[in-house]
């Protein structure tokens, strides 16, 4: 992941915008301090989709715990 400061994003957002297409990804800071991500809708959907399927798997889990008892 590459750091750029705000105001780097703002003088060249479609430089990197283009640049998440082929993957790269960013750390947007703010005053040295690390505020936001940019990444690709593919990334991004990639990234929620791995988090449902934890959340359903660990929902399963308790499920069926309460089952047994």
């Amino acid at each position: 992941m590459k750091n750029i400061n705000i105001n780097e994003l703002q003088d060249n957002a479609s430089k990197f915008v283009k640049e998440t297409e082929t993957g790269a990804k960013f750390i947007i800071s703010r005053y040295s301090k690390p505020v936001a991500v940019l990444l690709s809708v593919d990334e991004f959907e990639a990234l929620e989709n791995h988090n449902c399927k934890e959340c359903i798997a660990d929902l399963r889990k308790i499920a069926k715990k309460v089952e047994e008892k």
